[in-house]
């Protein structure tokens, strides 16, 4: 199936799975996302999902660096900062941010009934604004409760390689 013009709202641990190379869902990200631009797909992302996907990349970063070296110090921990925020930039040329504003907040609230994850509940609402054709997350428990189109990287690219 070619997604050609659909839009795809990748969730968080999509984008961190596809920054850390020692993440095992990270093949599996970095695939998804060529075949994403193989296909022209319009790829999105909830714009309070940068500030989420520095933080936890300068802290994977930083956990890597103690790791390897043992201790680290400011520079590595300035190094880190940089190179998560590289990311950041990067996965804001690669797809749109779709905003937010109060009403995103209250359907959050409202998803909280079939959802107990409010940031979760934030990224269905930026799919509800986006009219998200796809959400592809890693997250099997918000699969289960989103109410957009919802796979793993896995899972849409054997749907992306089908032949319709």
């Amino acid at each position: 199936m070619n997604v050609g013009g659909k839009l795809i709202l990748i969730h968080t641990c999509v984008w961190v799975d596809n920054y850390c190379a020692d993440h095992v869902a990270g093949v599996d990200a970095k695939q998804f996302l060529q075949m994403s631009f193989t296909q022209n797909a319009e790829l999105l992302y909830a714009v309070h999902a940068a500030k989420d996907v520095l933080y936890v990349l300068e802290n994977e970063f930083k956990r890597a660096a103690r790791r390897e070296l043992g201790t680290i110090d400011e520079s590595v921990v300035l190094s880190a900062k940089k190179a998560a925020l590289g990311c950041v930039r990067n996965m804001c040329d690669l797809a749109t941010a779709v905003g937010a504003d109060t009403s995103d907040i209250w359907l959050a609230n409202k998803y909280l009934r079939i959802h107990p994850d409010f940031e979760d509940n934030l990224v269905l609402a930026a799919c509800k604004r986006a009219k998200a054709d796809y959400l592809v997350t890693n997250d099997r428990t918000l699969i289960a409760h989103a109410d957009v189109t919802a796979k793993t990287p896995r899972e849409m690219l054997e749907l992306m390689s089908l032949d319709f």
